[in-house]
């Protein structure tokens, strides 16, 4: 049992977003809480907001809360809430309505910009010490460069004499005028 690292290849920037996404949702929690409890600490804040997407469903329809505990924690009857607890969760349900909302409109915006992904067939047939050209973000396609190793995913290209990792779907054939 360990840590498996799975190293993110050149200008993959689908993929470093799959990191910093579950970032928006904490990130509005925290504000809407910030401003229904002004002069609040910000570690109380952070804690509720944190509280507050972990009681949301979450990408796949879970909610950790109810994974972890198997029920919401509840207050019991005979010890009715202090004011200050009764704001805190106030601020919490609304903080978990924009969560929601967040949800939502993350999820309609993935669905209207999900498209098929290049062909990558063409590049999967390659034998390796073949020429390739790779977009780059600021110059678009470069090459020829040598195609030194592919799996499933990536590509490794000989760059200036360096071997470096890219997505297969940035790596196509390099075509030479004749």
């Amino acid at each position: 049992m360990g840590i498996q690292v799975q190293e993110v290849p050149v200008e993959a920037h689908n993929s470093i977003g799959k990191v910093e996404r579950y970032h928006g949702p904490l990130r509005r929690a925290f504000n809407v809480i910030a401003a229904d409890l002004p002069g609040t600490r910000e570690d109380l804040i952070l804690q509720m907001a944190v509280k507050a997407v972990n009681d949301t469903s979450g990408p796949n329809g879970l909610v950790p809360t109810l994974l972890v505990f198997g029920t919401y924690p509840r207050l019991t009857d005979e010890s009715p809430p202090a004011p200050g607890i009764t704001a805190r969760a106030t601020a919490i349900r609304k903080a978990m309505v924009e969560v929601r909302a967040e949800k939502a409109k993350h999820q309609v915006s993935d669905a209207l910009g999900m498209r098929n992904g290049p062909s990558i067939s063409d590049t999967l047939e390659l034998p390796l010490q073949s020429e390739v050209k790779v977009w780059r973000e600021k110059k678009g396609w470069r090459g020829p460069f040598v195609l030194l190793a592919r799996d499933s995913n990536t590509c490794t290209v000989d760059i200036n004499g360096k071997p470096t990792n890219f997505r297969i779907t940035v790596v196509k054939p390099y075509h030479r005028d004749d």
